[in-house]
């Protein structure tokens, strides 16, 4: 197979590095959540201060091989994923969770920026990178030219002005990618209310991260290496958040990328870490969400661990040594830069700000490591675990020291970075998603061990793996997911109930009719549905109190409905049984049921 390489100069890379930045902190208009314009003014010089060491300090010529890609697995492969996620794609938005409030922003986003300056942006962007691609020295004055416009749009304009206390809470970046596919709805005349189009980015990370995986065990033309893709897929923990929308899966897969690239990360000099993709994927992953920080220190760590065992600082001579220490700070900054302004801005702008609260008497309690061990044996499956320890003890036995450090590393911290802030979080399945790339990255050293050795066998591990992932699946045949799966210590879950199925009956049986919803004591995105069905039903919501059991929401629900001459009332069941209530015959009737295999709701008809 014949390698291609292509050389991007640095000033091409700084202006990618610039244009990712600008969006992340610019375009995002974190600098105007002050009261004084003084602030402000010094909020923005600091901005873009630390955005031009940045993007300077970390860019390097970067060379990229191109490896010819075998387009009839690339299409089985996604033709694959498309099947096992099309189900789970197109289900209502769960209850609970924060996939709704992910939706809403992406969606107000969307709807705010027009698109004249969209392709501005484009324009002036691609400009810039075609005069760097030339190396001329002229590519630094669109850059300014650029900045200065995004800054007085954003003073004059302003478009974002009203959701700006909430940029803050979650690093916003991601929701201009994931706000693409909705606003090209909304261009071609489409209805940007459907849910697939929010979980585009989600499922695409995870063909990325299949993609990357399979490619690391072999390069071959064979079908192993699919069905090992499919494997992959169908984890659990995998399948259970690639057809949802959240933050993590972009930045998992940016870190997969470091963990397959991991020898030359720790050991390779500063101007050599610059030419590598993987070097890029880690400076990246700071932008998508605060809670990679823990994988970037465990990385500086190790690095630092690597170069003193290498003698690169101590002791060697002091001119050297302080060189050597230069680059680690350097390499420092570069990979925490993006991460750790943004959590400064956080606690400095916002109002919003959860802080970490560092319990240590946490890990004294057995029950923490209890539901840790769990919680991987049922969100990764018994054997990639052993593929992972496997993968390490054969590390150890080559030598790879610092490699096996790094993935033991985060496979035993992370979990214990959580559990020690609250003590509900030990095992939550979407903060253990960080923990997904080092196993993989562990793994892929012994399947690829598996393949050399005997290809039957490494065809009987993948199959054993796929029929698990299936058979412990936490994703059921009509697309939702199981209640409370991946949960442990309190109930953070998304909850799927059929939400759509439900109006559009009472569009076509009760259009004009006003509707109560209970049953909930946490508000749910009705509106999504009745812009998705075009219907706007008078409507009211009346949240129960957490805590009271079916039959009393359902007869505090319906007593309120009729006070309120309301006729229908559409009841939401937490329970796994709909109640009976005594005097449910006085005023209202059951009159339709509505089932998933994750939960019911009831239709109560107001009696004439």
């Amino acid at each position: 197979m014949r390698l291609k390489s292509i050389l991007m100069p640095r000033m091409f890379v700084i202006v990618i590095l610039a244009a990712i930045y600008s969006l992340g902190f610019i375009v995002t208009p974190y600098w105007m959540n002050v009261q004084s314009k003084t602030e402000m003014i010094f909020i923005l010089v600091l901005t873009i201060g630390i955005g031009v060491i940045w993007s300077f300090l970390s860019a390097g010529d970067l060379q990229i091989r191109v490896i010819p890609i075998n387009w009839s697995h690339f299409f089985i492969l996604l033709a694959g994923l498309l099947v096992l996620n099309l189900r789970p794609l197109t289900s209502d938005i769960p209850w609970r969770g924060d996939e709704d409030y992910h939706i809403a922003r992406t969606l107000s986003l969307a709807s705010r920026i027009a698109t004249k300056w969209v392709i501005a942006f484009f324009i002036v962007f691609i400009s810039s990178a075609y005069i760097a691609w030339k190396k001329s020295k002229w590519s630094i004055f669109p850059g300014i030219l650029f900045v200065a416009g995004l800054i007085f749009f954003s003073i004059t304009k302003n478009p974002l002005a009203e959701i700006a206390p909430t940029t803050l809470r979650y690093p916003y970046i991601s929701y201009w990618f994931v706000a693409v596919i909705p606003k090209l709805a909304m261009l071609i005349k489409v209805n940007p209310y459907q849910e697939v189009l929010f979980r585009i980015v989600p499922f695409l990370s995870t063909f990325a991260l299949v993609w990357v995986f399979q490619n690391e065990l072999a390069k071959s033309k064979t079908a192993l290496v699919l069905l090992w893709g499919l494997a992959v897929a169908t984890i659990p923990i995998v399948y259970y958040y690639s057809s949802i929308l959240y933050l993590e899966l972009p930045a998992v897969c940016l870190m997969l990328i470091i963990c397959l690239n991991l020898k030359s990360l720790l050991k390779d000099d500063w101007k050599e870490i610059k030419q590598s993709p993987a070097w890029y994927a880690l400076i990246l992953i700071g932008f998508i969400k605060e809670t990679t920080v823990p994988f970037l220190i465990c990385f500086l760590a190790w690095r630092l661990i690597t170069s003193l065992f290498q003698r690169k600082i101590f002791p060697t001579t002091l001119k050297l040594s302080l060189h050597n220490l230069g680059d680690q700070i350097r390499i420092s900054l570069a990979v925490l830069f993006p991460a750790f302004f943004y959590l400064f801005l956080r606690s400095t702008l916002s109002q919003q700000n959860r802080g970490f609260s560092l319990t240590f008497s946490n890990l004294t309690n057995i029950i923490v490591y209890r539901t840790i061990i769990q919680s991987f044996l049922e969100q990764f499956g018994p054997p990639l675990l052993l593929l992972f320890f496997g993968g390490c003890v054969m590390l150890f036995w080559r030598k790879e020291y610092f490699l096996a450090g790094f993935f033991l590393s985060l496979v035993f911290l992370y979990p214990l970075f959580y559990a020690v802030d609250v003590l509900s979080y030990a095992g939550y399945s979407r903060f253990n998603l960080f923990v997904l790339p080092p196993i993989l990255a562990g793994s892929s050293i012994l399947i690829k061990q598996i393949m050399n050795y005997r290809k039957i066998l490494a065809i009987a591990t993948a199959c054993v793996i796929l029929a698990i992932n299936l058979w412990t699946s936490p994703v059921f045949i009509d697309g939702t997911k199981k209640p409370l799966w991946g949960n442990y210590l309190t109930d953070t879950s998304e909850h799927y109930y059929p939400y759509r199925e439900a109006l559009v009956w009472l569009q076509n049986n009760y259009e004009n009719e006003r509707i109560m919803f209970t049953g909930m004591y946490y508000d749910y995105i009705f509106e999504f549905y009745f812009a998705q069905l075009n219907w706007y039903p008078t409507s009211r919501l009346l949240l129960t109190n957490n805590g009271d059991n079916d039959a009393v929401s359902l007869s505090l629900g319906l007593a309120e409905a009729e006070n309120a001459k309301i006729n229908i009332v559409l009841f939401q069941v937490l329970g796994n049984e709909i109640p009976k209530v005594k005097d449910i015959g006085c005023y209202f009737y059951e009159e339709r049921i509505f089932r998933n295999d994750a939960h019911t709701l009831v239709v109560y008809h107001r009696k004439p």
